[in-house]
């Protein structure tokens, strides 16, 4: 079905069975919801909007409502009325190729892609991306996704590198800038009660100026350094680092942590760490210092490699499972990089929580 009046977007429905509507896997993706009084008003509500994909009709009702979504973040789903029905606009790959990366002249009369400003050429609309033959919708997050641009940026998703170099994820960064409060440990385990660490140049004392809201500060100018079981002037001992680290809980309310990367500080590669673990809690703020309140997730790398250039993010590195929800993540770091060399402190400029 087409309409003269609007060519500009003239478009293709597939309707529905009576008795279905849509259901969309995310809020966000509902970008128009009023009365229309027959259906082929709500049909001209979405060949009208070109963010619509999908809309849904009830003719008892009357609620007309408008998706930016489709097959692939929604579903069709039976209802008990016989009332409401679902279109969808139908996509192709032939109503792509002949404009894309055109002329914006190609794209005058088409709601499938839009002039570009910068480049003055007919690029994918908003929310969507160019996958080598049509624009499917980004993703939201823990979708799989296989090229940098495929994730929903507006909400500060990232297609995020595996192993192997190859894209997997769209995950998004779980800590704030400035908002989240981290806790200094020391001589601190993993299963263990949590001890505090506090400003100073001591035993037990992280370095002043260099505490541990460094660490989700996004900006490796600044670090976090901790004294450990050492002093900044007489004790020095390949062992100073370990069993420091800090704990958080997430701004941002329980989350799945997926993956982190650590980046390294200024100076003195021997104090980056090396051996870490990782633990989530869903306990309130006063049983945070129980060390049964954790749950251990990881036990291995950070992914800092010896001599690593200064200011730099490791590798990204996975946990092996990653199916809870915690609100609060504890990192304690259990061996540096130093190989033997006393080392007075241990210290890195950021650790990035990926997840959703």
């Amino acid at each position: 079905m087409s309409s003269p009046a609007h060519a500009i977007y003239s478009s293709t429905l597939s309707l529905s069975l009576q008795g279905h509507e849509f259901q969309p896997q995310y809020g966000v993706q509902l970008i128009f919801n009023k009365t229309a009084q027959r259906l082929l008003l709500c049909v001209a509500a979405c060949r009208q909007n070109p963010s619509c994909r999908t809309f849904d009709y009830d003719s008892s009702s009357h609620r007309c409502r408008l998706f930016e979504a489709d097959l692939t973040n929604g579903a069709i789903t039976v209802m008990a009325s016989q009332t409401s029905i679902v279109g969808s606009v139908i996509l192709s790959a032939s109503l792509y190729a002949s404009m894309y990366n055109q002329s914006c002249s190609a794209c005058q009369e088409s709601r499938y892609q839009t002039c570009s400003s910068t480049t003055n050429t007919c690029q994918c609309p908003g929310h969507s991306y160019w996958n080598g033959s049509m624009c499917p919708l980004q993703l939201f997050a823990n979708a799989t996704c296989s090229q940098i641009d495929a994730c929903r940026s507006d909400l500060n998703l990232s297609c995020i590198i595996n192993y192997y170099g190859g894209f997997a994820q769209c995950l998004t960064v779980l800590t704030t800038s400035s908002t989240e409060t981290v806790y200094a440990v020391w001589n601190t385990t993993a299963g263990s009660d949590s001890n505090f660490a506090s400003n100073g140049v001591d035993v037990g004392k992280y370095y002043p100026g260099e505490g541990p809201g460094n660490v989700c500060d996004r900006n490796t100018s600044t670090k976090f350094t901790s004294f450990g079981g050492c002093n900044g002037s007489l004790a020095y001992s390949p062992t100073c680092p370990q069993n420091t680290g800090f704990y958080l809980t997430l701004q941002r309310g329980a989350s799945v942590l997926v993956a982190f990367r650590f980046a390294t500080a200024n100076s003195f590669p021997p104090r980056d760490p090396l051996m870490i673990t990782i633990e989530g809690s869903n306990s309130n703020s006063t049983e945070l210092t129980r060390g049964s309140s954790w749950t251990l997730l990881y036990n291995g790398s950070c992914g800092i490699s010896t001599n690593q250039t200064r200011f730099t993010y490791a590798p990204i590195q996975w946990l092996p499972q990653h199916s809870a929800l915690y609100a609060s993540y504890r990192f304690l770091v259990n061996l540096a990089i130093n190989n033997g060399t006393l080392i007075p402190t241990i210290q890195y400029s950021e650790v990035e929580l990926l997840g959703y």
